[in-house]
């Protein structure tokens, strides 16, 4: 609902289906940039204690039950989190499975088509053959309609047949239909071959852009082959969501990579492990510093009293 309420909104004021997806995304992105700059604040203390971490490990090596207490009680001490680096990926799932399912109900969160006129809509389009031969039809009853509309308008009310075709209208992009599916049997031509290509190329950008930073940041995790698959198996997951969805959710993907890179650069840029570690050890500085004083007034005080 809310990411469907969020594209309808734009698309009220733009009247351009593509214009409301990027607003929409960039919406996500700024409303999540909270835990982007938490996790980027994580990642400079995981630096800092990468010189204790190969401490423990070198001590309890072919210990594993000693080596994970002595490694809880650093991150105790040091406030941080073994698994802090999932929940910004925790975050982001339901918003990306909530943006997919927007995309096979536009007519009901976009457009926000009443009920009854719906039902009308999904009525007729029931008795199509476009519905009776797909496997996936009742769930994906609405993108049915909208790409059979001049097949079933006439059961529609007046009022609603011209918003709908205007809208209709604004998912043709670059000669191509946004309720389409990429699929290889395609000719090369067909412009639908941008949204895999554009996928591929932005994840692996992103992919790479990350590995390049963990290396600066976290050498040993950079080592760790798991994070070259991660580097290689996201931009893989990426295309194959490009030809699982519309056309309309590979947009999503490749806005949302490139809003990424730039949310991941301009916060390395302004919360750089550098500046971030500068900025703790001041904060560490000033907070003994005051504990030494309210120790050395209370001395003071029961020398006093004595």
């Amino acid at each position: 609902i809310p990411f469907g309420y969020l594209i309808g909104f734009f698309y009220e004021i733009s009247n351009n289906f593509i214009l409301s997806l990027l607003l929409m995304t960039l919406c996500v992105k700024l409303i999540l940039l909270p835990s982007s700059i938490k996790q980027q604040k994580g990642m400079a203390k995981t630096q800092r204690m990468q010189p204790k971490i190969r401490r423990i490990k070198e001590k309890y090596a072919g210990n594993q039950q000693k080596m994970n207490e002595a490694m809880n009680e650093l991150y105790a001490r040091e406030g941080s989190s073994m698994t802090a680096g999932c929940s910004g990926l925790l975050i982001q799932f339901p918003v990306m499975m909530g943006v997919y399912y927007v995309n096979y109900k536009l007519l009901s969160f976009v457009l926000r088509i009443p009920t009854d006129v719906l039902e009308t809509i999904k009525a007729a389009t029931r008795n199509l053959e476009a519905f009776t031969s797909n496997k996936n039809s009742e769930y994906q009853i609405e993108i049915i309609a909208l790409q059979n509309f001049d097949q079933i308008k006439s059961v529609v009310p007046t009022e609603y047949v011209t918003e709908i075709e205007e809208f209709i209208s604004n998912l043709n992009f670059l000669e191509m239909n946004l309720l389409d599916k990429p699929q290889t049997s395609l000719p090369l031509s067909n412009p639908l071959w941008l949204i895999p290509i554009l996928t591929g190329v932005t994840s692996v950008a992103m992919g790479i852009y990350s590995w390049l930073k963990q290396r600066k940041t976290n050498p040993e995790m950079a080592k760790n082959p798991s994070m070259g698959c991660m580097t290689l198996l996201t931009p893989f997951m990426s295309i194959w969501f490009s030809f699982m969805f519309p056309a309309s959710v590979g947009i999503y993907i490749i806005f949302s990579t490139i809003f990424s890179m730039i949310q991941m650069v301009v916060t390395n840029i302004v919360y750089s492990p550098k500046k971030v570690l500068a900025k703790t050890m001041v904060d560490e500085t000033i907070n003994r510093r005051a504990r030494e004083k309210i120790f050395k007034n209370v001395a003071e005080t029961l020398n006093e009293d004595k």
